[in-house]
């Protein structure tokens, strides 16, 4: 499946692309809608996907870790 560049969902925040969903590729799994999505070109949960906004997601869901406390 080739998604255009306009579709939000490719670049969302809230996309989750593992392979384990067992989609194709044809769909998206969205963490915000938790469920199994078309992609889209129009959504009001769209969040930009940046790095830094993946790592504040990231420490939100599982905590965050300090160098220092690494063994």
């Amino acid at each position: 499946m080739t998604v255009e560049p306009s579709v939000l969902c490719v670049r969302c925040l809230y996309k989750d692309a593992r392979p384990e969903l067992g989609s194709g590729g044809s769909l998206i799994y969205c963490m915000k809608k938790e469920r199994l999505i078309s992609p889209k070109k129009a959504c009001e949960l769209f969040a930009a996907s940046t790095q830094k906004s993946r790592e504040d997601l990231n420490n939100s869901l599982y905590g965050s870790f300090s160098e220092e406390e690494e063994v």
